[in-house]
């Protein structure tokens, strides 16, 4: 198993900070093992681009193709481009790992053509699943692990338990028991883990019997039960996801795998809604027992004297002198007379105190009053339910989120990696999407020798809709384009540099294992990529020094490599920067592995030095419209030398002149 401290940048401090946030060393090497950069880039002091490192590092894809920032740049550019087709914030954040590689990770680079080719396959034939996937999937994220203090006390037999409890220690407060004590003394605290001998043969509710050596979710229940609150938005997707019945085809079932397992979501769920519903019901009952006995006491006081206004009592002389020498016994029928009228009342009184405490299991005594008018319900039975209350929402949070706990313990890791798959699943929809909206198609990948040929390819990055190009290099392309260095002529805004950045954004598509935009292709694998733009003005002796050194580093190194450059010339001066270019580019024209393509404006210049171990190509204008805009073929002719901008203008002034000036521009064009 690899250490943390093993990867680049990574150390102690570093590692700890991981484990720390993330909970486990063994989240930490998922969430990089799964490509989750959303996660681990959310971590203060680790960048998007850290991230991706450490990710692409952890799972030895840390070698790529590009060389310069014109290469990176580009690739950022294409990645941004994409992400709008993908629905969900983590999907487009996990394409940030998809880094042009090289070729010595052919078996990534072609599982991810098969991913490629099954999205596409997959968005173009099914529409409506597609709709199902983006109306489920939006909102899904990766999940979020609490680190906040919890409500729980660890009880533990002796202090040399305390370093193997490290993790624990920052989420729960331990005590270590002395010899004397037993779990008894802790019946006063409601959360208690009890860990070791002599624990109570039934546990007290809210305490949890544990072993040392347990899962820190099983040793504190609201770890798992945290979890599935902060992550219950995410689950829930899931559980919509499951739901459908998804197509019987490679992304189908792939969303299918991703699912396994979590077949008891649904009722983890639905028991986390009656759990926090039942107890809604328990704490409202008790928070409103005594306003509901008040107004018991008042509805049967206002009954009973309600029936017996009506009450009337007769006596004869010999019981009035009778009850005159005996008072209890006019007592006695005064009561015999009004009890009719209350007892009738009273028995509703005891009906709606029972219907009140109907769902919580409590029966209440036959006698409840301790006074039957003014009507008094007994204040010793009262607290008694109250009690009973208490213990009944104390057992119900405990016994039910122990319950849940446990079930939700057991697919938090199943759940973690269904979100992980679900997530690259619709990034891989997403490219899909881009794919088909963008014509692009997968290319054929050649391992033997390096070079591109493409047909009908495109700029994917400009304002305006492209002119599609045909154009190869190097040996695995048609006959005719098989020249290692070519030199690409042509006018001033013709499209030169748009070619080079096409090949270039073809040749890192095709290393990321994405589909490129061209009809048909050929690209061989590279170790290298190397885009130089233009150089901004004749450089000092220092500079030039330094450029110089690093063209011919990379000209000559055996690393398998396309050198896509544009307008190098601009390094010296003409004279000498076509003896530079044309030496360096002789000097490398025997190195099997190189390939060059190099916009310039002194093509012959540099051919007179090479002789025919150079093919010059031109991005052909036929001339300027009304506009002074360009007419051209934006596909370069083989062999050919096109003219300059200049060239056009003095042709077209030569054309529309008269006299001594068309002599001027006449001779001007002779020059040309």
């Amino acid at each position: 198993m690899l250490k943390l401290t093993e990867l680049p940048g990574v150390g102690d401090s570093i590692a700890n900070k991981l484990i720390e946030i993330l909970g486990s060393k063994e989240e930490v090497e998922r969430i990089l093992d799964e490509g989750d950069v959303n996660t681990l880039s959310s971590i203060d002091g680790i960048s998007l681009q850290r991230a991706v490192k450490l990710i692409n590092a952890k799972n030895g894809n840390l070698k790529e193709i590009t060389c310069t920032d014109e290469s990176r740049k580009l690739h950022s550019d294409l990645i941004g481009q994409i992400s709008k087709y993908v629905e969900t914030n983590a999907g487009k954040s996990r394409l940030s790992i998809m880094s042009p590689m090289t070729r010595s990770s052919l078996n990534i680079i072609k599982i991810r053509q098969n991913w490629a080719t099954e999205s596409i396959c997959f968005v173009a034939n099914n529409l409506n699943f597609q709709k199902k996937w983006i109306n489920s999937i939006s909102g899904l994220s990766q999940t979020i692990q609490s680190n906040t203090r919890i409500d729980r006390v660890i009880v533990i037999p002796d202090a040399s338990l305390l370093d193997s409890l490290n993790q624990v220690s920052k989420r729960c407060r331990i005590i270590v028991r002395s010899p004397n004590e037993t779990w008894n003394d802790y019946l006063g605290l409601n959360k208690v883990t009890w860990i070791g001998p002599n624990a109570p043969n039934e546990s007290p509710p809210g305490w949890v019997i544990s072993r040392i050596n347990d899962p820190l979710n099983s040793m504190i229940p609201e770890i798992p039960l945290e979890w599935l609150k902060l992550n219950y938005s995410n689950l829930s997707i899931l559980s919509e996801l499951s739901d459908i019945e998804w197509p019987v085809n490679y992304i189908g079932e792939k969303i299918g795998e991703a699912l396994n397992g979590l077949e008891n979501l649904p009722l983890i769920l639905e028991s986390m809604k009656n759990e926090s519903n039942q107890l809604e019901i328990l704490e409202k009952i008790r928070d409103g027992l005594w306003a509901e006995v008040k107004s018991i006491e008042g509805a049967v006081n206002d009954a009973i004297v309600s029936g017996t206004s009506d009450a009337s009592m007769s006596f004869e002389g010999n019981e009035v002198l009778s009850y005159y020498s005996d008072i209890s016994s006019l007592e006695m029928r005064l009561k015999r007379v009004v009890a009719n009228s209350m007892e009738q009342p009273l028995e509703l009184g005891k009906i709606r105190l029972s219907d009140y405490l109907n769902k919580t299991g409590i029966n209440i005594p036959f006698e409840i009053y301790s006074n039957d008018y003014p009507c008094i319900i007994n204040r010793e039975i009262l607290d008694v339910i109250e009690n009973k209350l208490d213990l009944a929402i104390l057992t119900e949070r405990s016994t039910g989120e122990i319950m849940l706990a446990n079930s939700t313990q057991k697919i938090i890791n199943l759940s973690n990696i269904a979100i992980s798959n679900c997530i690259e699943i619709d990034m891989w929809i997403g490219i899909g999407k881009w794919a088909i909206e963008n014509r692009c198609t997968i290319p054929n990948i050649f391992t033997n020798h390096p070079g591109i040929w493409v047909k009908d390819a495109r700029h994917l990055l400009l304002d305006c809709e492209p002119d599609p190009i045909t154009y190869g290099l190097g040996e695995i392309s048609v006959q005719g384009d098989r020249d290692r260095i070519a030199l690409l002529s042509g006018a001033n805004s013709g499209g030169k540099t748009t070619l080079l950045e096409t090949l270039g954004m073809i040749t890192i598509l095709a290393h990321c294992g994405l589909p490129i935009p061209a009809s048909e292709s050929k690209i061989g694998l590279l170790d290298e990529i190397h885009m130089l733009a233009k150089v901004s003005g004749t450089q000092s002796a220092g500079a030039l020094e330094r450029t110089l050194r690093r063209l011919a580093e990379i000209l000559v190194s055996n690393k398998r490599k396309l050198i896509l450059a544009d307008e190098l010339e601009a390094i010296t001066e003409p004279g000498s920067a076509a003896l530079i270019l044309g030496g360096l580019l002789s000097a490398s024209n025997n190195n099997l592995d190189t390939n060059v393509l190099l916009v310039t404006h002194i093509g012959p210049s540099i051919r007179n030095i090479m002789g025919d171990k150079v093919r010059i190509d031109g991005i052909e204008a036929q001339g300027l419209d009304e506009n002074m805009d360009l007419i051209v073929d934006r596909t370069p002719k083989r062999n050919h030398i096109a003219r300059s901008t200049p060239e056009l203008i003095v042709r077209r002034l030569a054309a529309r002149s008269s006299g001594p000036t068309e002599k001027i521009f006449s001779d001007l064009l002779k020059i040309f």
